[in-house]
Order: structure tokens, then sequence, then C-alpha cells
């Protein structure tokens, strides 16, 4: 029977990294629902056969096809092995080619070149996510499966103080006083932000003070109304009416709630704002690397960047309120 090999680790002995692969054996006997995920390319004319993989993370090409398109083959001394075994195939050296699917272009695509493949080329998860999504159907009796995927949201970094007053200057806050239960607190918090690339150190001539917030959960917040809030004017970028949320969410029957953990937290602010940000604890500054919560700005700049994300995405049936979003379905 034909064997698959699932999950592979391709280790570059040159530059001692990891990658993990799909490769398989070519047999006289078909392997069932290959064809299914089985596509027609052409390179420089010549039409080939490619298997797209879900358990590969790297693109790969039967020495067969490199041979037969006379491709320019550099060296690339690793090898491919089974995530869960010791089995193992060498990869002999690796080409970039160009190529056509259908109306789809692609350029420098790099494939690495390996014996035993079951296909000409094996394109994995790093050719595939240069598409949104990758839709393989099979015909089977079920309803499709769609199997979702975190990213990252690439945004431009807001400017929460582009809108200062001509007076503003740097103003030094007077260093408070805590008991010994705040002082851990505030030193706890300040690490587990430095550790979470949430703040750096700092050398600004800005410099507010911490508070600590005695609610359900104690919690440390900085006060900026004795430093940058004082000088910053209002974005006047309008938050949400409830009433009309309401009015939109009652035409649905199914709802989720998600509410984003540290959200401000997870925006990234420009360079030249940090300065502003800064802060004293433990004796020592930092600044903000990510919008930190009290500045006058951060909600109105808050909103503005969900409202941009749901509307370019787009996202439907779904309304932010700053770090609450929800999402709405009819069934």
């Amino acid at each position: 029977m034909a064997q698959r090999w699932d999950r592979r680790t391709v280790t570059d002995t040159t530059h001692d990294t990891a990658i993990s692969a799909a490769v398989g054996h070519s047999t006289s006997q078909p392997i069932p629902y290959l064809s299914k995920t089985t596509i027609k390319l052409q390179i420089n004319g010549v039409l080939l056969h490619a298997l797209v993989d879900g358990g590969s993370s790297d693109n790969f090409i039967h020495p067969n096809a490199v041979e037969k398109l006379r491709l320019c083959t550099k060296p690339c001394l690793s090898s491919a092995t089974m995530a869960s075994s010791d089995h193992c195939s060498k990869i002999t050296g690796k080409v970039t080619v160009n190529f056509q699917i259908d109306d789809h272009s692609y350029q420098n695509i790099q494939l690495f070149v390996m014996e035993n493949l079951c296909m000409d080329i094996i394109l994995g998860l790093e050719f595939q996510s240069l598409h949104r999504s990758v839709t393989v159907k099979f015909d089977g009796p079920k309803l499709p499966l769609i199997i979702c995927g975190l990213s990252t949201l690439n945004i431009e970094p807001p400017r929460l103080f582009s809108n200062l007053v001509p007076e503003c200057k740097p103003i030094a806050a007077r260093s408070r006083r805590y008991s010994s239960k705040d002082k851990q607190l505030i030193k706890s918090e300040t690490i587990r932000m430095l550790n979470e690339g949430i703040i750096e150190p700092s050398n600004s001539p800005w410099r507010a003070q911490t508070v600590v917030v005695k609610e359900k959960k104690e919690r440390l917040v900085i006060d900026y109304s004795e430093t940058i809030n004082r000088f910053t004017q209002l974005d006047a970028y309008p938050l949400p009416r409830i009433n009309e949320y309401i009015n939109q969410i009652a035409q649905y029957k199914i709802f989720s709630k998600i509410d984003l953990k540290s959200a401000y937290h997870q925006i990234p602010i420009n360079e030249n704002d940090k300065p502003y940000t800064t802060f004293e604890a433990n004796g020592s500054l930092y600044q903000f690397r990510r919008m930190p919560f009290g500045v006058t700005n951060s909600v109105s700049c808050f909103q503005r960047i969900m409202d941009e994300f749901i509307c370019e995405e787009p996202v439907a049936d779904t309304f932010p309120y700053l770090n609450d979003i929800t999402t709405c379905g009819k069934t």
C-alpha cells in the first residue's frame, strides 16, 4: 500500500532552522482522496501536478520535475523527518520558481527538492497562507467544516497626541507615597507589562504617577490628569449610539458577546507619542509601547480602529462598542 508521511520536520544543518513538511512515497497504487487535493500548475509552460497539503509547512518538488524543467538548484543540506518517528528523507537543494494556477500567478516561490514525493510538487502552508482561504471540495455527505485560524491585525499606530494645545510643556508630577501592599502590586504589574512588551524604560521629561484602584479586584492605573491630559484637545470621533445598536441587533436571534482582553494594550502607539505616556514606578521611569488606559483620546482612537476593522474586512453582523463586540446570527 502507498505510505503517506504527515507532519515532517525539516532541519537545515547550515542555518539550524526547523520547518514542518508532508511528503510521501509514490507507488503504482493510487492514494485515496489525493485527487481531490491535486491541482494542475504551469512552470515555464510545462504542466505539472501539485498536491495542496495542509500538513506541510513548506513547498517541495520532485527531482524529476527539476530535471524536466531544467531549473537552477541551490544547495540546501537538510533532511525531513516525521514529527512522531525517526523516518527521514533528504533534501538535496532548493529552487525558486514562478508558476500559474488557472488565473492566479505566483512569483518567487521557494521549493525544496526532495525524492520520494507522491506528486511533482507539494504546496504546503507557506503557499496556502498567501490566500485568505483555500477551499477543497470532497463532496462528502456532511456539511462543510470550516477551520478558522487566528492572525494579527496589522494597523497603522494611531496618533494619541496630535491635538495638543500650543502651550504644551513637559510636567513631572510629584512622587507619591504608597503602602507596602500597593508597592508590591505596582512592582508586579510593572514587571508583567515589561515582559509582555506593553511598556519600556524611559528617559522622558514627562512623569505621571501610578494609582492603585481598589475595586472588586485591585488594579494599577496611571493618572495623566496632572500631565499630558491637561494639554490634549478632544478627538471628537463619536461612540456608537446604544439605542441604534439595539434596534439593529433586535433583528437577530443568536448572539455572542466578546470582551477583548486588555484591549487598549493590543494597539501599538506611534513612536513620537511614547514620551508623553511616561510614568513613575518603583523609583524608575517607564513609557508605553502600546495604548495606555487613561489618556484623553484613547477611547476615540480605539473605537475608530474597531470601526475601520469591521468595515474593511468586512465582518458581517458584528457590532463593536469599544472592547465589547457583539456578533449576531439569525440561525
